[in-house]
């Protein structure tokens, strides 16, 4: 068949989807479909060397075409032109220029951008997925981008409208799932749940080293990814700081963010075991997991409804237990805890989180245990491979 894949990042750009979405389309083509991708020059991090790529290429036999569309980080106004420029190219491209069978858009530039190719799919003929990453405008509502109520409700019913035209939305999770079934519960969307793999990784740059000194405490536990607001981590910054006193565990945090200079300032405070190692390729990140004694993972209030944190499979994948911070009903702790690969605790509760990192530095039997569990766990559901199957299934 012929699809059309849209996406604001695509790799050689470093957003976790990036890669994502360049392995599922490498499935694609090796299924035999004719596979374009519309998308952008690499921009996510002005921070990070991003190279020209050309606006017309053949890559992994798929023809990958990027706009210029300007760095959108802080920029909300810029973010809205970027979203609209490109909903206007995904117009032109499957309704003029070329005719597809399947057009799929994720959920980057949220809302817009699956209501321009809804109505693209719809004038076109086109069988319509949706790749339901997160779910907005609630995610948006929680963060408080979205926050004035008149926009957040014009929203809500332009993605309503959007996966009324899906078949199907993919989402991460049963969570989710039933989120979008509760928007509409006389008519709700067609879902289907395809939960992430590892984060792809070209090369390990550093064999079994790191760029950077590993902390000389027996228990280490890790945190990989973005500093930010929706992590929750100020509660883990103060779970360390209630057992600054064990001196054989240390948290270390690997990423950047809005919220690192102040976790730091706080970790100074309180004189807790942390030390941050600023942003790493996934292939280092790799390793460090490899290295850990276990992962960090959370989530605010409600966000399990509309995300799954992807880091977890990646976690899983290199044998790293999970420790998560999130409501203990949602499917990311239900999966931890009775897969028997890590702990859930109520997001929220330094004391009992502070407990969770005791009790796993204390039971190493139990610790190796969940070590082998996680790496069985990631072969069986969160391989490339077994997650690739349910993307050749679905075309």
């Amino acid at each position: 068949m012929k699809v059309l894949v849209i996406h604001r990042y695509y790799w050689p750009d470093t957003p976790p989807y990036a890669s994502m979405l360049r392995t599922i389309v490498q499935r694609w083509v090796q299924d035999g479909h004719e596979v374009d991708v519309l998308t952008s020059q690499p921009s996510y991090k002005s921070a990070v060397d991003n190279s020209v790529q050309p606006a017309r290429t053949e890559l992994d036999g798929a023809c990958v075409v990027r706009l210029n569309l300007p760095p959108e980080s802080g920029k909300p106004l810029v973010r809205i032109r970027n979203a609209f420029k490109l909903g206007m190219r995904v117009l032109w491209q499957a309704v003029f220029r070329k005719r597809y069978d399947v057009i799929m858009v994720s959920t980057s530039p949220p809302v817009l951008a699956g209501w321009f190719v809804a109505i693209a799919a719809r004038v076109s003929g086109a069988r319509f997925v949706y790749h339901c990453m997160d779910i907005h405008p609630e995610i948006g509502r929680i963060s408080g981008e979205f926050r004035n109520p008149k926009i957040y409700s014009f929203l809500s019913r332009m993605d309503r409208w959007t996966c009324s035209q899906a078949k199907p939305v993919v989402v991460l999770s049963h969570d989710m799932a039933s989120s979008l079934e509760n928007r509409c519960p006389g008519k709700p969307p067609e879902t289907l749940v395809i939960n992430n793999f590892s984060l792809p990784s070209d090369v390990v740059e550093y064999g079994e080293t790191l760029p950077f000194e590993w902390p000389v405490e027996p228990f280490v536990l890790i945190f990989a990814g973005n500093i930010g607001r929706f992590q929750g981590l100020q509660v883990l910054v103060e779970a360390m700081a209630c057992i600054a006193d064990r001196d054989d565990i240390h948290l270390l945090m690997m990423g950047e963010g809005a919220e690192k200079e102040n976790l730091t300032i706080q970790a100074q405070k309180t004189g807790a075991r942390i030390t941050f190692v600023g942003h790493h390729s996934v292939a280092t990140a790799k390793v460090a997991m490899k290295k850990a004694s276990a992962g960090f993972v959370s989530l605010m209030p409600e966000l399990h409804k509309y995300a799954y944190p992807s880091k977890t499979m990646t976690y899983l994948e290199q044998g790293c237990p999970v420790l998560v911070s999130v409501e203990e009903d949602s499917c990311l702790a239900n999966d931890i805890v009775k897969n028997r690969v890590g702990l859930a605790v109520a997001n929220g509760d330094a004391q009992k989180l502070a407990d969770a990192i005791k009790a796993l530095a204390d039971d190493s039997v139990e610790l190796e245990a969940m070590h082998k569990n996680a790496t069985a766990l990631a072969s069986r559901e969160f391989s490339e491979e077994a997650v690739m199957v349910k993307w050749s299934s679905l075309l």
